[in-house]
């Protein structure tokens, strides 16, 4: 029986290898699933690593490590912490330091201290600018910053002594003897963003030591550190359990001694949910291409046992035991089967690709059912039949039924999934498309069937009209016409509607890319100061077309991030990139920052001096004293101006970074923080300036200067004057009201503001704030560093412009576009799964041709020949079957293009990612379903020119006529 199997298998092997092929084909598009979902796998984690915040990549073990005497330090933070980081393809960083104070200062205050620090293998990351690197005991190298700041170069030489804080005092004192240091190079990162460096990125602002330097320091404690980064290769799919195992771990080992600090976990949790993502799309956008490979299928395996018909018909004449039969009948289809999904598992490369198993099996066993269905059901007709070579029409209200459970499916499916999605909501798109082919396959041919009557009925039928006429008979009573309409309509409408999706990605892609990035380049610095960045800028680029200062304000209360922008908004209209829908750019920036009212009140000196009268005074304790910040960009520092006391006298305070000019912020009488007594002073010879006091003080100018009255109040703030440089109310653009018409500003300060309303902004979206950056630093209680400091710039920045920036003092840390944001949203789990429809889309359309190929192949034309023989021209009769094709085709169009339509406008909208879109761009989708349908005519084309000459049969040379069959 086998031997006849295969002997079947032989006589009719073209056929054979037909269902072969189809099969394989069938396995390699249901491996485009797990195939996409490994390179998905892949790509997520590459991306998620490249934007993860350095708090998620690296592991931070730090602890404070008292002195053993001398310059000597306890090795129990080493030996502990350092046998902690043994994550599997991470690299180590030992850094120390300690705070100093000049050697020539008795008592220091918290501005005038620095730090030493001491990291592992420095001079391998750092590009000299000027000098040498470090080499012998008392060598020390600063970074460009820092010896401008100092004024120092190569070849200086300074003192420096560990400090220690004294209580009484509330001053900083020498812990030991000072420590000469040479300057011997000055430095530069070779790259500020390389794990090396730790979370801050780039260099601290501090004098760097080896180990022995700072052995020679006598201070009491010092911070000792270790930085774990990942190398190259770490974090891959592969090593995420091992990860994931390690950081369970790890979080439970960190003791008061050695505090651990990782946010790897969330890194991998944050990297499971986009994987999550791809797989709850991609397993459902492979279901046409799954039906579509069944249904070719179906029509190939048709086509073969429909062949032998009469030969099964003889065979059951003949007496041969039904069992029998069915192997005769399946056996070939079997092995055709079997045959092709092991060579379409092996050349999609299955054996590689992670998961490949069960959508194999899927494809497999459909394939297998549906073949031996069709073959069964063949062979169990009656013998009258088989010999008759008719088909059977006994089984039609099966097929009835079974079109009216999937038109009802889709019904529920798109019902589901616009209330509560989940279960068969997650197939409503191929629910859909799967009911508009089946429609198309039961009405396609009526209306065929109708249009060719018509044209019949008319008195005069040219040649092309009656070739179209026989066509659309042919195509309204043959049931694979009906077959292969259903199958062509649901290849175009899915990609149809992949293509849709496609574009309605690319396009949101597009607008959250722009708005997330807010300018076409954004650099990511490193400056001193909200003054320095802003001075920095505007002095690289000081026609105000290329760059713009933007720092963002967080809120400490608020972990969700930045809740405001503050950006330099005269620069806003040139520089940023503008959102459809929000006011306009040019009204905005004005309004953020309106005329100055007055002038900014400056100070240059080492030591500040304040002529004042107390009049009013009933305790002893309040304390005056002076916020300034330094106009080179240096943190804002307060100086202590002394105790007031009742009369007049003059106070001076310590302000050693105003040597190169000071922008005063406030004088403030520090109050106890309850209920006391109103304070009374008067300010000699102020400034030319308006002052601003806390609600309920006043301020009244005289001929002698300007009395200042405190109210007795506990509110904090209450004794604070500040120049009325900027606005009373800062000016905010914001998306939604704020509570209270309070804003907090930089250190989490309310101020009260002026609000006005913007839909959308740059970067925050509608869910933010801009604010302007000068006027945002005035009203700050911070120390005026620049966390987070940006600046963007225009598509039209010139070249030198970040070499510009640099010369000012900023560190460039990292850059960005609008095209790096894109990549990354393209690169997201809903963004990957959704692409995979057009993957799915382009298999459908293969599929549908290769539908094309078989129809052609197992297409009869006794039809034809017999009205030839009543008198249809040949020219007439070669038309048919290239219009049946054409009509096919263009059917399929129509209703695969109607059905794509239907489906998004069902669920289009609900898909993961495109929640509230509404029609997508149609140049893509119309541009790509031209191209597969004229693909589709030529291939279905090419096929029945192919089958006729097949078909043709061959005259003898000698005779004439056709050669006798052997």
């Amino acid at each position: 029986m086998i031997g006849l199997v295969l002997g079947m298998l032989w006589s009719r092997r073209g056929r054979a290898a037909t269902v072969m092929l189809l099969t394989a084909l069938a396995t390699a598009g249901a491996l485009a699933a797990p195939a996409y979902l490994t390179a998905a796998d892949d790509r997520i984690v590459r991306s998620e690593v490249a934007a993860a915040a350095p708090s998620e990549r690296t592991v931070l073990i730090t602890g404070e490590v008292l002195s053993s005497g001398g310059g000597s330090m306890a090795k129990t933070f080493q030996s502990l912490a350092g046998g902690w980081l043994d994550a599997p393809g991470y690299a180590t960083v030992f850094s120390a330091q300690f705070p100093a104070q000049p050697g020539d200062l008795a008592m220091a205050t918290a501005s005038q201290l620095t730090t030493v620090v001491f990291r592992e293998n420095i001079c391998a990351h750092v590009r000299v600018v000027a000098g040498r690197c470090l080499m012998g005991t008392g060598d020390t190298i600063l970074s460009g910053r820092t010896a401008d700041r100092l004024g120092l170069h190569p070849g200086d030489t300074m003192s420096l002594t560990g400090s220690r804080y004294d209580q009484l005092s509330s001053r900083y004192v020498p812990a030991g003897p000072p420590t000469a240091l040479t300057i011997v190079g000055v430095v530069e990162p070779r790259d500020a963003g390389e794990p090396y460096w730790g979370r801050t990125g780039g260099m601290r602002d501090a004098f760097q030591v080896d180990r022995r330097t700072l052995d020679t320091f006598s201070r009491p404690a010092e911070l000792e550190s270790y930085d774990a980064y990942p190398l190259p290769g770490a974090i891959t799919v592969d090593t995420l359990p091992a990860l994931r195992e390690w950081t369970g771990k790890a979080q439970q080992r960190s003791t008061e001694e050695a505090r651990l600090n990782t946010d790897l976990d969330v890194l991998l949790d944050r990297i499971d949910e986009r994987r999550a993502e791809v797989r709850a799309a991609v397993p459902f956008a492979v279901a046409p291409v799954l039906l579509l490979a069944w249904a070719v299928i179906t029509l190939a395996v048709s086509t073969v046992i429909r062949a032998r018909r009469f030969e099964h018909g003889i065979i059951a004449l003949r007496g041969v035991a039904r069992p029998g039969r069915w192997w005769l009948a399946t056996g070939e289809t079997l092995l055709s089967v079997l045959t092709g999904a092991a060579l379409g598992f092996t050349a999609a490369g299955g054996w590689q690709i992670r998961g490949a198993w069960p959508y194999a099996a899927v494809a497999v066993l459909g394939a297998l059912a549906v073949a031996l269905t069709v073959a069964l059901r063949t062979v169990s007709a009656p013998v009258s039949a088989l010999l008759r070579q008719v088909d059977r029409h006994t089984a039609r209200w099966r097929g009835l039924a079974l079109e009216g459970v999937l038109v009802v499916a889709a019904v529920v499916a798109v019902a589901q999934v616009r209330g509560r999605p989940g279960g068969v909501a997650l197939l409503a798109p191929a629910l859909v498309l799967v009911a508009i082919a089946v429609l198309a396959g039961r009405v396609g041919p009526i209306l065929s069937g109708l249009a060719a009557a018509r044209v019949l009925r008319r008195p005069s039928a040219g040649r092309f009209r009656l070739a179209g006429a026989l066509a659309g008979f042919r195509l309204a009573r043959r049931p694979v016409g009906a077959r292969l309409l259903a199958l062509l309509t649901l290849a175009v409408g899915s990609l149809a509607f992949a293509a849709g999706t496609t574009s309605a990605v690319d396009q949101r892609q597009r607008d959250q890319a722009a708005l997330a990035t807010g300018a076409p380049v954004v650099l990511n610095v490193d400056a001193t100061s909200r003054t320095q960045l802003l001075r920095a800028v505007r002095a690289a680029d000081p026609e105000g077309r290329s760059a713009m200062a933007v720092v963002p304000i967080r809120d400490s209360d608020d972990n969700s991030g930045a809740v405001a922008v503050a950006v330099d908004a005269a620069r806003l209209p040139a520089v940023a990139l503008w959102p459809a829908g929000a006011p306009p750019v040019a009204d905005v920036a004005a309004r953020l920052h309106p005329p100055a009212p007055a002038e900014a009140v400056t100070h240059t000196g080492a030591k500040i001096a304040l002529d004042v009268t107390v009049s009013v005074l009933d305790r002893p304790d309040v304390v005056l004293t002076a916020t300034l910040a330094p106009l080179d960009g240096q943190p804002t520092a307060t100086a202590d101006l002394g105790k007031l006391v009742l009369g007049r006298r003059t106070y001076t305070g310590e302000t050693p970074m105003c040597v190169r000019g000071c922008r005063l912020v406030e004088i403030a009488a520090k109050l106890p923080p309850y209920v006391g007594p109103t304070i009374v002073v008067t300010l000699h010879s102020p400034p030319p300036t308006e002052w601003r006091t806390a609600p309920g003080a006043t301020a009244v100018r005289g001929a002698d200067g300007i009395t200042f009255s405190l109210p007795m109040t506990s509110q904090p703030g209450a004794g604070v004057l500040r120049p009325a440089f900027g606005p009373a109310e800062l000016p905010v653009a914001t998306t939604a009201p704020l509570p209270d018409a309070e804003f907090k500003t930089f250190g989490s300060k309310a101020v009260p503001v002026a609000e006005f309303s913007a839909t959308r902004l740059p970067r925050v979206g509608t869910a933010g704030a801009f604010v302007d950056l000068e006027y945002a630093d005035l009203t700050a209680e911070d120390d005026g560093r620049a966390t987070g400091a940006e600046v963007w710039l225009s598509a039209t920045a010139p070249p030198g412009i970040v070499d510009a920036l640099r010369a000012q003092g900023l560190t460039v840390t990292g850059r960005r576009t609008v095209a790096d944001t894109r990549a990354a949203l393209a690169a997201g789990g809903t963004a990957l799964g959704l692409r995979f429809y057009l993957m799915a889309g382009w298999l459908s359309a293969a599929l549908g041709a290769a539908g094309l190929a078989v129809a052609a192949i197992g297409t009869s034309t006794h039809d034809l020949r017999a009205l030839r023989v009543q008198g249809l021209r040949r020219s007439t009769g070669t038309l048919v079957e290239p219009f049946v094709v054409l009509v096919l085709v263009a059917a399929a169009g129509v209703a695969g293009v109607l059905g794509a339509g239907l489906a998004w406008f069902a669920v289009g909208g609900t898909l993961p990612g495109l929640k509230g879109t509404g029609l997508p761009p149609l140049g893509v989708p119309a541009a790509t379903v031209g191209v597969t349908l004229a693909a589709l005519a030529v291939a279905g084309l090419t096929a029945q020119a192919a089958a006729s000459r097949t078909r043709t049969p061959r005259r003898s040379p000698r005779s004439g006529r056709p050669p006798r069959p052997s």
